[in-house]
């Protein structure tokens, strides 16, 4: 037997010649013998140690072995370690009852027959492995119940976090399946109402033109004519603005050079967003051409240029620049065909939306500004034009911090070719520089 298997049994008597035939009886069996020649000591002993089996003289002059059983049965740790009583002189019924009731396991009278006592010895020890046995595979079942509840919560919260991620995602692409649903239903009505207010125009304008060549010299006459014809202009640009929203507007898209249109466009910018602000576009020196229409595109910047200044009413910085980018097949974030693109960036220091505005941003007729001041068509038309040029339109913004909006448009195809400007008309000219 191997020291890991052996028990531990505890030999109480205050003779010691009967603890020493009791060790050479009980020595055969291999077992680890604790010897104690008193009860107080018998308990100490019980203290330090495991003991599996306890043989205890019932006639001790210092406190008997019914007085030591009744102490070791009230301490919670031994209330069920085998207990044999031994005893030469109280061997009646009655003494007998007394140590049963006490809990012992057995009652041997003195002369002890050592084959029956070491019988009697093996049984309880048995019993006793054996129920460490069944606590141990209790134990083991406690803890592999434990863990696999644990492993089962954590596999049902995974599930959890899955399907509410799941909802989401299906929530998130309902609402934009919705927005699109919207968007395409105002569209379509814009489109019509536009085309066939925009064909009325002409057919004033053209009135109108006819009618200032054959009216005589009056000077009333010619000024209510004169307004009547800017109305009609006003409202012709506005029918263009619902068309281009509408994506129904006729573009003609051609190889554009970012750096060169914008560098074009530089004075009317700078009146945009007023001389209390700072314009500042920055464009690498080889920059790929887009495929758009050059006066949309004209159109798209003035009106975030015309955002951008009324976010800054006190003055700021606007920043336009523009990068090469590559979309890949994995791009999970961006909401284009893998290709080839330039990402053109406006960025400003204004007071910047909250997500909430932000998400409303590109809606037809929504604005922030006062009745009289805004249409509420402008991003729309940024983002009618974008998408109709087959890019994407983005928004980036915070409160106190500012606002960009980014511009996707697909390459024209050809090689990078020079941004139009040479250095040197380019360092010359205030606010554009090249990287």
């Amino acid at each position: 037997m191997s020291e890991r298997d052996k028990v531990n049994i505890l030999l109480v008597d205050d003779q010691q010649a009967k603890l020493l035939s009791y060790e050479v009886v009980l020595a055969q069996m291999g077992e680890t013998l604790i010897k104690a020649s008193s009860a107080y000591e018998a308990f100490e002993c019980l203290l330090k140690n495991d003991i599996a089996l306890i043989l205890i003289d019932v006639c001790m002059p210092d406190l008997d072995g019914f007085e030591l059983a009744r102490m070791i049965r009230e301490h919670p740790r031994f209330q069920r370690t085998g207990i044999i009583f031994v005893s030469a002189v109280m061997t009646t019924n009655l003494d007998q009852l007394r140590g049963y009731e006490l809990g012992a396991f057995d009652y041997v009278p003195v002369p002890v027959v050592p084959e029956v006592l070491r019988a009697k010895v093996r049984v309880f020890l048995d019993l006793h492995r054996k129920t460490r046995h069944l606590e141990r595979l209790n134990a083991e079942l406690e803890q592999r119940v434990l863990e696999r509840s644990a492993a089962l919560r954590r596999f049902n919260e995974q599930l959890e976090r899955r399907i509410e991620e799941r909802t989401r995602q299906r929530e998130r692409a309902l609402e934009q399946l919705f927005e699109a649903q919207k968007m395409d239903t105002i569209g379509q009505l814009t489109g019509e109402v536009a085309h066939d207010f925009n064909n009325l125009l002409m057919s004033v304008l053209g009135s109108l033109t006819l009618l200032q060549r054959h009216q005589p010299e009056d000077v009333d006459c010619r000024r209510l004519l004169h307004n009547a014809v800017q109305g009609a202009e006003r409202g012709a640009s506005l029918a263009r603005r619902l068309l281009a929203f509408s994506r129904r507007q006729e573009l003609k898209p051609e190889s554009v050079d970012i750096g060169e249109l914008v560098s074009g466009m530089e004075e009317l910018l700078t009146r945009a967003v007023g001389f209390d602000s700072e314009l500042e576009c920055q464009f690498p020196s080889m920059l790929p051409q887009v495929r758009v229409d050059a006066n949309q595109l004209e159109l798209a910047l003035l009106n975030v240029a015309l955002n951008a200044r009324d976010a800054m009413p006190d003055g700021g910085r606007l920043l336009i620049s523009a990068l090469e980018e590559t979309i890949g097949s994995a791009a999970a974030d961006i909401s284009l065909p893998p290709g080839d693109y330039v990402r053109i960036r406006v960025a400003d220091t204004g007071m910047g939306m909250d997500e909430a505005t932000r998400a409303k941003a590109t809606e037809p007729f929504f604005t922030t500004k006062t009745p009289g001041l805004g249409t509420g068509l402008g991003l729309s038309v940024v983002h009618g034009i974008a998408t109709q040029s087959s890019g994407m339109l983005r928004i980036k913004s915070a409160p106190n911090i500012g606002t960009t909006v980014e511009l996707w448009l697909p390459q024209s195809g050809g090689w990078p070719v020079s941004a139009g400007r040479k250095d040197d008309n380019l360092r010359s000219s205030p606010g554009v520089n090249a990287l």
